[in-house]
């Protein structure tokens, strides 16, 4: 029986937030998205405007309902990660990560900037650690099928606002 060291945890970690965030880091071998370049979560909104951002799918605009809330709630997410590796206090307020509805031009490409700063981040600061206590493996563990999740709806939800 072989033991994982916490770098090649981390470095399986770091793969598969790319994976879903960036796309796939090796085209030819993916394990949960097509093989395709930009097919993670920053390529499909990359050619997302404002307005099917903003878009309801439901027609409530209730949260969660536009691709605008998904991407905050993710950005948001990912921030409260980069937050507790820093040492700073974990404050998980679910709610007020979809309070973020609707975005014009100028937000929508600074909120897309801002969740591709905060995966960078993450994936820098995982990398840098020697060891990843416990709390930190399963929150971490955590984002990844929380970004499949909001991949997958994403994706419809670009569908339903085209249609």
């Amino acid at each position: 029986m072989t033991n994982l060291s916490s770098t090649a945890v981390i470095n399986s970690i770091v793969y598969l937030l790319t994976e879903a965030y960036a796309g796939p880091p090796d085209p030819s071998s993916t394990w949960f998205i097509d093989n395709e370049p930009d097919s993670g979560v920053l390529g499909i909104v990359a050619n997302v405007s404002a307005a099917e951002a903003s878009k309801s799918v439901d027609g409530s605009g209730e949260s969660g309902t536009t691709i605008a809330a998904n991407v905050e709630h993710l950005r948001w997410s990912l921030s409260m990660m980069n937050a507790a590796i820093r040492g700073e206090t974990f404050e998980g307020k679910w709610k007020e990560s979809w309070r973020l509805l609707t975005v014009d031009n100028a937000s929508w490409d600074a909120l897309r900037n801002e969740l591709r700063a905060e995966f960078e981040m993450l994936c820098q600061d995982l990398q840098a650690q020697t060891d990843l206590p416990e709390q930190y493996l399963t929150g971490t563990l955590a984002l990844l099928p929380h970004a499949a999740y909001h991949l997958g709806t994403i994706r419809q939800m670009i569908e339903r606002v085209r249609a």
